[in-house]
């Protein structure tokens, strides 16, 4: 069945596997100080008004910065997007100014007396404010990345001429059988990718006896606002119509303030997935890799499109089953960085497929370099990013390791000659065309002589 779905969907709108998704990455990270606290500097005026440049502003917090790249039409070009505008941010830095590279935040006073809101408008302030007063600030603080992603318009076309069916309904199936697989299998990247075993000092109580996989995806230490609301992936019926009730009944803000780790999406908001479909989903799963100037691999994105793809052809898992999976990534979540996972066998078992996949698809051999990478890791969970991460604990912390880690990317780049952007004071919104011309197609990354930096895919 497998064998049969993927080459005919494959035979259908897409000559080039690598550009049969879109991509728009979020990474949110806090600015620090010299000292491992939340920076006192104010929001870099290099980069214009934080309320309307659309690329890099503040999320909830005024050391908050987040990043949004344009939307690419393949993982090299929105990693290079991505490096761009990290670049820029770097540049705009206050001096002995640095981005914490891990999701959890950095160091805290006793009182929080530092934590303070973006500089947004009043409607956007007064939702920040109820949120602080419904969850605490503190709810807002963890970081991540947030993965866009769909397939193509041409390629789900194509699908549904073939199948003689209406291209919006074929469209949503395939975008909502993509949702559920990834809720199903949030675990596996919590395991591959956590990168959160430890608070630093004032953030949590109460923490775990020992260092665990992912504090931030878990539901007793991490997750945001509002994580006990859970949506109804059954259809996009059902999805809008249960969170427009919980907004009415008051159990949610607003659709953003829904921090579950996969959301139905589309530009113009809720409603408009009823009228006008799923544009894309969003996975807000992923911790921030502590070990990469942008804080997220190629190799992670492959990972993503190789399982995206992977939903589209198999059969649909149960939406309704989701409660079990949200467990399975709890337990998962909160094991030691060093155990063997109690879902390690499932996740050979889905690996195997995926490695069937990529033979039956004749995929790039990058692929199924992926595939096997992650097979490793989960025999050898020393390999995995908190495993990597539990020699560099001191005293239940890895301040010394973040702030090793924060100047070493800082001085890379500053030692990076490639122009910097400065015109966000003067144009807070430039079109993607002059962006590309006058930032993107000028940057140059600086060569990595760490093999496990260098991007895998152009």
């Amino acid at each position: 069945m497998l064998q049969t779905s993927t080459t005919r969907i494959l035979q259908l709108g897409v000559s080039n596997f690598a550009q049969g998704f879109t991509w728009g990455l979020e990474v949110e990270r806090h600015r620090i100080g010299a000292d491992g606290y939340l920076s006192a500097a104010p929001y870099p005026p290099m980069l214009g008004q934080q309320r309307a440049n659309p690329y890099i502003k503040n999320d909830y917090f005024n050391t908050q910065s987040e990043i949004i790249t344009p939307v690419a039409n393949s993982i090299g070009t929105a990693s290079h997007y991505l490096a761009a505008l990290d670049y820029t941010l770097r540049s705009a830095l206050a001096a002995d100014e640095y981005l914490w590279p891990f999701s959890l935040p950095p160091c805290l006073t006793a009182t929080h007396s530092e934590l303070g809101y973006a500089d947004v408008g009043p409607e956007k302030m007064a939702y920040y404010q109820e949120l602080g007063r419904r969850y605490g600030m503190e709810e807002g603080l963890p970081s991540g990345i947030h993965v866009n992603l769909a397939p193509n318009k041409k390629w789900t076309s194509a699908i549904a001429k073939a199948a003689r069916r209406d291209t919006r309904q074929v469209r949503d199936e395939l975008l909502l059988k993509q949702a559920i697989g990834f809720m199903q299998y949030r675990w596996l990247f919590t395991y591959l990718q956590g990168a959160s075993p430890v608070a630093e000092a004032n953030y949590l109580t109460d923490l775990p006896a020992q260092p665990v996989r992912s504090l931030r995806n878990s539901r007793q230490y991490g997750y945001g606002f509002a994580s006990h609301f859970k949506g109804d992936y059954t259809s996009v019926a059902a999805y809008v119509e249960k969170m427009q009730a919980a907004i009415a009944a008051d159990e949610l803000i607003a659709e953003s303030a829904f921090h579950e780790a996969v959301r139905l999406r589309h530009p113009a908001g809720l409603t408009a997935l009823t009228t006008h479909g799923i544009s894309h989903i969003e996975l807000r799963m992923l911790d921030l890799d502590p070990t990469v100037t942008t804080g997220i691999r190629s190799d992670t994105l492959l990972l993503v499109q190789l399982l995206a793809f992977y939903f589209m052809v198999a059969p649909k898992l149960a939406a309704t089953e989701l409660t079990a999976a949200t467990q399975q990534n709890d337990q998962v979540a909160l094991e030691h960085p060093l155990a063997t996972s109690s879902q390690q066998q499932a996740g050979l078992d889905l690996l195997a497929q995926l490695q069937e996949l990529v033979i039956t698809a004749e995929l790039p051999p990058i692929y199924r370099s992926v595939v096997a990478q992650a097979a490793e890791k989960l025999c050898r969970p020393q390999l995995t990013l908190a495993g990597r991460l539990l020699p560099r604990i001191q005293q239940d912390s890895l301040l010394a390791y973040g702030l090793q880690q924060a100047r070493n990317f800082q001085l890379r780049a500053q030692l990076n000659s490639s122009p910097v952007y400065r015109d966000f004071q003067n144009e807070p919104r430039p079109s993607l065309k002059k962006l590309q011309q006058v930032l993107f197609d000028q940057y140059q990354g600086l060569p990595h002589l760490n093999p496990q930096e260098q991007s895998v895919v152009s």
